[in-house]
C-alpha cells in the first residue's frame, strides 16, 4: 500500500475532528430538546431554580455567580452535577414549572418555552463558560452579553457541547498544513513519515548523562538518556506504576539545566498538576528553583499549586493594580446600565454613549492584560498546560525548544497537534495498552482487536499490540480518532522510537503475574520493595491466610445471578447491573472492614455505570469512605484493595465491551495488595480468548470462592 501524502493525512484528521464535533453537538442538542428537565437534572446536566448576581472578571468578562436560594431549596449545596470549569453552559430563565425560556433580553422571555411537564426545549438562551465551581456556588463567564441583557430572577443552566475544543484543533491542524507549503521542520517530517527519527551520537570524550535524581532505576535512566538524545521525537512507554512522572521530571530538569524552554502538557489537568507538584519541590541535587508557570483555569488546578498559575503570578505585577482600576470602572458603568427600571433606567443617547465607553474600557483592559500575560510567561523556563490549554491566547507568541505530552495515549492526535506546533522537539509519555480517548463519533469497542478475542500480535493495531514490530515507514490515513499519535508513531517508526519503563512500584508479584506476560511481553516486573506486599502489612490489619491472598476470585457461575439492563429513562439505558453480584461485593467489603482494613484502603470498580450507581447506593450508607467508581474513572489511580465487579452473567455468553482489552488491563492493575474479581466465569470466558485465558488463570492461581 502506498504511503499517504502528508497533506491528505492532516486533512483526514480535520475531517475526523469535524465528525466528532458533529456527534457531540447532536448528542447535546438531542438531550436538551428531547429530555425532560427533571431527567437532565438527575443526570447532572442541568441545575434549576437558581439566583444570580453579576460582577466583572478577567478580560472584562461579565461574571454571573449562581446559587440555590432558600426560597426554592432546602440546602444551598448543589446536588451531584457535571459542570466543570471550562465547560459550556446555557443560561436561561426558569419557567413556572422548572423548564425555561431564554435569558438575554429584558424579561428573558422566549417563544416556545415549556413547563416541567414538557421537554427542556433547546430555545437559545445565553451561552457562557463555567468559570468556577464550589459546593454552593457556580460562576459563569460571559464574553459579550447583549447591551440590554438582564439577569432573570429564576435561572436554569444546562450543559451544552463546547465547540472551542474542536475549533482549536482544526486551527492548529490548518497551521500544520500551511507549514508544508515550505520545507517542513525535522519534527514535522518525522511525524508525517517523511524522515526517520534520529538520535544524537556521543563523542568518545562525552562523559555521558549525569543524573540529578540518582534514585532512578536502569530502565528509567535509559528512557531519560534516550529522550534527551533523540533529535525529533521520543516515546516513553510507562505501564502502570512504573514511575513515569518521576522520569519526566528528571527529563525536564535536565532540559532546564541545558537552558532549554519546555512546554509540558497532559491530556488531563491532573496529569499536568502531578508533574507540577514534583517540579515545584527542589531536588537536593538541583536546589535552584525552576521558573514555572501553569497556564489554565485556576479552578482546575490543585489548590496547593495555585501560586504557580498564570493568574496568581499576574496578580503580583504592578500592571495588575491598573487592571483593577479599569475593572472597577467597568463594574460601575455596567451596574448603572444593567440596573434601574422605569424612570431610573438610563435611556437614549446617554445609554448608547455609556455602552461605547464600556466597549473601549474592555478593549483597553484586554490590551493591557495581554501585555501582562506575555511578561509573565516570558520569564518561565517551564510552562505547563493541558493540550487544549496550550492553544490559548496566553501562549500565542511563544515557541519552545521541547514539548512534552504526558498521558499521550489518552489524547486524540488532533489534540496533540496543538502543543506540537509550538515546539522543535517532541517527547510523548503514556501506555497504549490502557484506555484510549473517549469518543462520541465512533464505537471504538467494535474496532479494537480485543473484540475479535485475539491475543495481541504483530498484525494488531498499535492500540492493542505490546510488541509492535519494526515500523512500516508508511504514513497511513487514520480510520478514526481512536488511533492516537503514540500508537501511530509506533506503527510508523517501530519500537526503536520508544523506551519502556520495566519496573513497577505498585502491585505484588501475584497481581503482576497475569498482565506482564499477556500484555507486556513478560518485561514488567515488580520492584523488590513491593513484590511481597500483603494486606496484613497495613497497621492494625488482622493476620489471616485468606486475607493475605493477593488475588481472590468469587465465581458466580451456575448461581443464576443474572445481569439486567438499566431502567428505561436513564441516559445509561445501554448499561448493565447485577444486584446479586453487588451484594457479594458489599459482603466482601464488610469482611475486610471487620478485619480492620481501613475503608479508605478499599476501592470498588466496575465497567458499567449502572452497576457503579447501584454499588454506591448499597455500600456508601454503611461505608461512605469506600471509593466506588467506573473502571474508566480509575485510570491512573490505585488502592490497597480493589474489588472488580464484572457484572455480565447470561446464558448466551454475551459480554459487550467487557472484552475491551485495555479496560481489562486498567481493571487488574489498580490494586497494591489485593485484587478481588467478582464474576461469572462461564459467561465471561466466552467473551474472547483473552478473557478465557484470564478466567483460566484465576481458577488456577487465585483463591477461588463460590457464593
Amino acid at each position: 500500500m502506498a504511503a499517504a501524502p502528508p497533506e491528505d493525512f492532516l486533512k483526514r484528521l480535520i475531517e475526523l475532528v469535524e465528525q466528532e464535533r458533529a456527534a457531540e453537538e447532536q448528542e447535546s442538542s438531542l438531550l436538551i430538546s428531547n429530555s425532560p428537565v427533571s431527567l437532565l437534572e438527575r443526570n447532572g446536566l442541568a441545575l434549576g431554580n437558581l439566583a444570580g448576581q453579576t460582577s466583572i472578571g478577567l478580560g472584562g468578562r461579565l461574571l454571573v455567580e449562581l446559587e440555590r436560594p432558600s426560597a426554592y431549596h432546602v440546602s444551598p449545596a448543589f446536588p451531584p452535577h457535571d459542570f466543570r470549569p471550562g465547560d459550556l453552559a446555557r443560561l436561561r430563565q426558569q419557567g413556572a414549572g422548572g423548564s425555561g425560556a431564554a435569558a438575554g433580553k429584558k424579561g428573558g422571555a422566549s417563544k416556545g418555552g415549556k413547563d416541567d411537564k414538557g421537554k427542556g426545549k433547546d430555545d437559545g438562551g445565553l451561552d457562557a463558560v463555567v468559570y468556577r465551581t464550589t459546593a454552593t456556588k457556580i460562576t459563569l463567564a460571559v464574553d459579550e452579553p447583549s447591551d440590554d441583557f438582564v439577569l432573570p430572577d429564576r435561572i436554569q443552566i444546562v450543559k451544552v457541547a463546547n465547540p472551542t475544543t474542536f475549533t482549536r484543533q482544526v486551527f492548529f491542524l490548518n497551521r500544520a498544513l500551511r507549514k508544508l507549503e515550505a520545507p517542513p521542520s525535522p519534527l514535522l517530517s518525522v511525524l508525517l513519515g517523511q524522515k526517520k527519527p534520529s538520535v544524537a551520537q556521543r563523542g568518545p570524550d562525552d562523559p555521558g548523562l549525569a543524573l540529578i535524581d540518582d534514585n532512578l532505576n536502569d530502565s528509567q535512566r535509559e528512557a531519560v538518556d534516550f529522550a534527551l538524545s533523540s533529535e525529533e521525537v521520543a516515546l516513553i512507554w510507562g505501564p502502570p506504576g512504573t514511575g513515569k512522572t518521576q522520569t519526566l521530571v528528571e527529563i525536564i530538569r535536565q532540559l532546564v539545566r541545558d537552558d532549554k524552554r519546555v512546554l509540558v502538557c497532559g491530556a488531563s489537568n491532573l496529569a499536568v498538576d502531578n508533574i507540577l507538584a514534583r517540579l515545584s519541590v527542589p531536588h537536593p541535587n538541583y536546589s535552584e528553583a525552576i521558573p514555572l508557570t501553569r497556564v489554565g483555569h485556576p479552578a482546575r488546578v490543585l489548590s496547593g499549586l495555585t501560586r504557580h498559575t498564570l493568574d496568581a503570578q499576574s496578580a503580583q505585577s504592578d500592571t495588575s493594580a491598573l487592571l483593577d482600576d479599569i475593572k472597577g470602572d467597568l463594574a460601575a458603568l455596567e451596574g448603572q446600565l444593567r440596573g434601574g427600571s422605569g424612570k431610573n433606567r438610563i435611556r437614549g443617547s446617554e445609554r448608547k454613549k455609556m455602552w461605547e465607553e464600556v466597549r473601549e474600557l474592555r478593549k483597553e483592559f484586554r490590551k493591557r492584560q495581554g501585555g501582562l500575560v506575555s511578561e509573565v510567561v516570558s520569564k518561565a523556563k517551564v510552562v505547563l498546560a493541558t493540550t487544549h490549554g496550550a492553544g490559548g491566547r496566553s501562549l500565542d507568541k511563544f515557541e519552545f525548544d521541547v514539548v512534552i505530552i504526558d498521558e499521550a495515549a489518552q489524547a486524540t492526535e488532533p489534540a496533540c497537534w496543538i502543543p506540537i506546533m509550538k515546539g522543535k522537539k517532541l517527547i510523548l509519555a503514556g501506555d497504549h495498552l490502557q484506555l484510549p480517548p473517549t469518543l462520541k463519533s465512533s464505537d471504538r469497542l467494535t474496532k479494537s482487536l480485543s473484540t475479535k478475542g485475539a491475543k495481541p500480535s504483530a498484525s494488531a493495531s498499535p492500540s492493542t499490540d505490546p510488541s509492535t514490530p519494526s515500523g512500516t515507514g508508511k504514513l497511513v490515513l487514520s480510520p478514526d480518532l481512536e488511533v492516537t499519535l503514540f500508537s501511530r508513531l509506533l506503527a510508523l517508526h517501530g519500537p526503536t522510537l520508544r523506551r519502556m519503563l520495566r519496573v513497577q512500584y505498585r502491585f505484588n508479584s501475584k497481581i503482576c503475574a497475569f498482565p506482564s506476560p499477556e500484555l507486556y511481553d513478560g518485561e514488567l516486573v515488580p520492584d523488590s520493595s513491593v513484590e511481597g506486599r500483603k494486606l496484613s502489612d497495613l497497621d492494625g490489619v488482622d493476620e489471616d491466610e485468606d486475607l493475605d491472598e493477593p488475588v481472590v476470585f468469587i465465581d458466580t457461575a451456575g448461581q443464576a445471578m443474572y445481569e439486567r439492563a438499566a431502567e428505561d429513562g436513564s441516559f445509561g439505558s445501554e448499561s448493565k447491573s447485577n444486584e446479586n453480584e453487588a451484594e457479594i461485593v458489599r459482603q466482601y467489603v464488610e469482611s475486610l472492614v471487620n478485619a480492620n482494613v481501613p475503608a479508605t484502603s478499599i476501592s470498588i470498580i466496575s465497567p458499567y455505570n449502572a452497576q457503579v450507581v447501584h454499588l454506591a447506593s448499597l455500600v456508601h450508607p454503611q461505608y461512605p469512605d469506600v471509593e466506588v467508581g467506573s473502571v474508566d474513572s480509575n485510570q491512573g489511580r490505585e488502592n490497597d484493595v480493589v474489588v472488580v465487579s464484572l457484572v455480565r452473567s447470561n446464558e448466551h455468553g454475551e459480554v459487550g465491551f467487557l472484552r475491551e482489552l485495555r479496560r481489562l488491563n486498567v481493571s487488574m492493575t489498580r490494586p497494591r495488595r489485593q485484587l478481588v474479581v467478582v464474576g461469572d466465569s462461564d459467561t465471561v470466558s466466552k467473551g474472547s480468548k483473552f478473557l478465557a485465558r484470564w478466567m483460566a488463570w484465576l481458577e488456577d492461581e487465585a483463591l477461588v470462592r463460590v457464593p
